[in-house]
């Protein structure tokens, strides 16, 4: 069975799109409907195109005469060349697993990170770029909203030890921290007890201003004090491991208090930090994407976010912030050996 999928694409960095050629991808014969995304997709050393999608999987067919039993499996199309032709990777086999998002990691393994009903969210891994993916694994350190929310990943080269210590390489002073940004509207913001967010608490975080896309008048992004930090010197670090950044709704309940949080030891599942909440109030879909690394600026990510005063899909706001301030803003959470005398911004209860 085929399906056809009508890709847009761009030859002026984004400025305009035209339609391409309409794809037929194979799909499975046991599947009752499948979408991609939402968010973005990747590429991997070898030039592969990864795009993230997910299928209800016909579990039991008849049930009088109807299909009566499916279960959301997490997978991804992907082409080797350059678009042209697409494929059709294996699914997550065991846990139920719906809207992903992945990213490349050590040892040559593609990480995905996966929506699930199940309380926690999944993550798999693939050692053949995503043409086939190990069993799922639940991650205890990345609790889901009531019914699972769609949250996003993206991965970037760690910075060096020397770096993260203020030893060297853009070197700055740290920022006091600020408070972070409230729904439109709101004198209070919702919050959840200790059942709701972890803790029965807000961590806060810098305020990123975000505005609705629709108000042209008004530029999305950081506050206005924020600057790129500038490079000390003048040779680029040397090459690190992959760390993953993950932006999600921190509330148990209710899609509340968009989160960041920071993971130093994929695909370790107790290496997730706890949230640092970048926006108080009904949040929900997002995107990251790195921004960077440049000659002479820091390494930045932009976070694109559901957001409102009542109800998550309201508007849609954009925040930008430095690899910085991530290092300095989320709570104290796992850390590997040797940044432990680091003395780490703390986010203050709310």
């Amino acid at each position: 069975m085929a399906a056809g999928l009508n890709p847009p694409c761009s030859g002026q960095e984004g400025e305009g799109s035209q339609q391409q050629e309409r794809l037929s991808v194979a799909v499975g014969k046991d599947w009752a409907t499948f979408a991609v995304g939402p968010g973005h997709g990747v590429q991997l050393r070898s030039g592969r195109l990864l795009v993230p999608a997910y299928t209800y999987r016909v579990d039991r067919r008849e049930c009088f005469g109807k299909i009566c039993r499916t279960s959301p499996h997490s997978f991804a199309f992907y082409s080797d060349d350059h678009g042209r032709t697409w494929h059709r990777g294996g699914l997550v086999p065991n846990l139920r697993s719906g809207e992903c998002q992945l990213a490349a990691v050590d040892g040559g393994l593609l990480y995905c990170n996966a929506r699930s009903p199940l309380g926690s969210r999944v993550q798999a891994l693939s050692a053949d770029g995503g043409t086939s993916f190990l069993p799922g694994e639940l991650v205890p350190t990345l609790p889901e909203t009531a019914r699972g929310c769609q949250g996003s990943i993206v991965g970037f080269p760690a910075p060096p030890l020397s770096w993260t210590r203020g030893e060297g390489w853009w070197l700055a002073a740290r920022s006091p921290p600020h408070p972070p940004c409230p729904s439109p509207g709101l004198q209070d913001s919702p919050r959840e007890d200790a059942q709701g967010t972890r803790g029965g608490w807000v961590p806060r975080g810098p305020c990123c201003h975000p505005q609705p896309w629709g108000d042209a008048t008004k530029q999305p992004g950081p506050e206005p004090a924020w600057v790129p930090l500038r490079s000390t010197r003048s040779t680029s670090p040397p090459p690190g491991p992959t760390w993953l950044l993950y932006s999600h709704p921190t509330g148990h309940r209710a899609r509340l208090h968009m989160g960041i949080r920071l993971s130093r030891s994929p695909p370790d599942l107790h290496s997730w930090t706890e949230p640092w909440v970048i926006y108080e109030g009904p949040s929900g879909y997002s995107d990251l994407a790195t921004l960077g690394p440049v000659p002479g600026a820091a390494l930045a990510f932009a976070c694109l976010f559901e957001s409102g005063a009542r109800a998550s899909y309201e508007d849609i706001s954009f925040c930008i912030f430095s690899l910085r301030e991530v290092l300095e803003n989320v709570p104290t959470g796992s850390e590997p050996p040797g940044y432990k005398d680091k003395p780490w911004g703390r986010c203050s209860p709310s």
